[in-house]
């Protein structure tokens, strides 16, 4: 079987046809403006908000017309991550999607993530969009703009842009799950400021490179014992001991990624450098035991660099690495009657370094999840009084609520007796520790019945990504049944 022989062929098209478009975080405005021309060139209502959202309107069938109406929703963006030594160009480079050479069953991109998250369910709109034999009430798409670095797009809805009260969030990442609620989310990110000071020529040079982690993402993976680069950089470093300095320091592409890779410039006292190096090698033997079973291609790189022009001091470096070994990171707490379920953690999805006149800038972003807002305050608050410490005077570009459960929504019951019908199971309801915009519409669009639902997808936000072939076709009939019944 090739790529176009895939079923549900409608769906499939319409999602190659995205993996074409470069579309990552920020950068959606060509996937937006060729979905609207798609939707203008069949006579569809076809709109692009100020945010970038594009909202699409199709009428209802014949005698359909009196329905609640329904919105359907996806995200344009896409996480952009690519495998070491990729050449990849996010902003130009179109997706490469592939069959798994492992299992065959599954679907992944040529070295870099593949977008099923959310391009499947940007896809699955347009072609029930398409679909000229399915009965169904009054319909509408949204597709938001920047969901997965900060929700931007779903915090800028127009208020009346939307005439459904039905919305299914096709974000959905396991074809046997219904979620109806998700985890909080806050960003904070911290900029501390040291005095750049003079190479010193007694002074010897290392770059040291962690790599071969395997990331993820930082909501549905950070369960799984994955390590984060740049605070396993910051624990190599701390082996060093005394009269090190720092001269850059470099680590994860997004807040909501787990870092596979991070990098340093680090100097070394020359009469030192071969006690240094045997630590670093040491603590890097330590660190590979502990994560055998769970993160096994831990590797370091380390080899002799030039010296940079300027470099942090050494007792800053000494303080910057005592700041980032405390901040809270990876899983902290899971929910107490639903002991499955993750209920708080953070991730810190960037690291790096910029000179800017006599200073060297470190900049910090954290991700904190948790499905209990005032948990979610207490750990960035314990985040942010480490930068403090260190001068820095931390800001929370975005900040999103929890999305509560309601067992008694309509819609969830519906949902439940479709899924049964077609799959003679009964789905798994659930709320997710990944974040949502159900979340972001919930207290402005209290009367909205809302479910999420998906196929499965594995390793989001890493180049593992991948979605299981034979979901979607499930998850494309249950969603159909569902319109049809709605």
């Amino acid at each position: 079987m090739n790529l176009s022989e895939l079923e549900p062929r409608g769906l499939w098209k319409h999602f190659f046809a995205i993996c074409v478009v470069p579309h990552p975080s920020h950068r959606e405005e060509s996937l937006a403006d060729t979905i609207v021309a798609w939707a203008k060139g069949r006579g569809l209502y076809a709109a692009k908000e100020s945010a970038g959202n594009v909202i699409l309107r199709k009428p209802a069938s014949p005698g359909r017309e009196g329905g609640r109406g329904l919105v359907l929703q996806a995200h344009l963006d896409m996480v952009a991550q690519f495998a070491q030594g990729s050449k990849h160009d996010f902003s130009r480079d179109s997706i490469v999607p592939r069959f798994d050479p492992a299992d065959p069953d599954w679907l992944m991109a040529s070295g870099t993530t593949l977008g099923a998250d959310n391009g499947i369910g940007v896809a699955s709109a347009l072609s029930i969009l398409e679909d000229g034999s399915l009965p169904h009430g009054p319909l509408e798409c949204l597709f938001t703009t920047n969901e997965e670095d900060g929700m931007s797009g779903a915090r800028a809805l127009e208020p009346n842009a939307l005439e459904g009260a039905i919305l299914l969030n096709l974000d959905g990442e396991d074809g046997g799950e219904l979620t109806i609620g998700c985890a909080g989310t806050l960003r904070t990110v911290s900029e501390i400021s040291f005095e750049a000071s003079a190479a010193t020529a007694s002074t010897a040079w290392f770059g040291i490179d962690v790599m071969g982690l395997l990331g993820g993402h930082s909501g549905v993976d950070i369960d799984k014992g994955r390590a984060n680069a740049s605070l396993l950089l910051a624990r190599l470093l701390s082996s060093v001991g005394e009269g090190f300095r720092i001269g850059s320091i470099a680590g994860g592409t997004a807040a909501n990624a787990i870092p596979r890779e991070a990098r340093a410039l680090v100097g070394i006292p020359a009469a030192r450098a071969g006690i240094a190096r045997a630590a670093l090698e040491c603590e890097a033997a330590a660190i590979s035991k502990e994560l055998v079973g769970r993160d096994p291609g831990f590797a370091i790189h380390l080899e002799e660099r030039l010296a940079p022009s300027v470099s942090i001091g050494e007792a800053e470096s000494s303080h910057l690495l005592e700041a980032l070994r405390a901040i809270p990171n990876g899983l902290l707490e899971m929910e107490k009657d639903m002991p499955d379920l993750v209920r708080s953690s953070s991730n810190l999805g960037e690291l790096g370094t910029v000179e800017r006149g006599d200073r060297i800038i470190v900049k910090a972003l954290v991700m904190v999840r948790s499905s209990s807002d005032s948990e979610k305050e207490r750990i960035a608050r314990e985040v942010e009084a480490a930068f403090e410490a260190l001068g820095a005077s931390p800001v929370r570009p975005a900040v999103s609520p929890a999305w509560t459960p309601d067992i008694a929504s309509p819609l969830l019951a519906l949902s439940k007796s479709v899924y049964r019908e077609l799959f003679g199971v009964e789905p798994k309801v659930t709320s997710t520790h990944g974040g949502l915009e159900c979340g972001v519409f919930r207290p402005r669009f209290p009367a909205w019945d809302m479910i999420s639902l998906g196929p499965t997808i594995r390793y989001p936000h890493s180049p593992d990504e991948r979605v299981d072939i034979s979901s979607v076709g499930r998850y494309y009939r249950f969603l159909k049944e569902l319109i049809e019944r709605l």
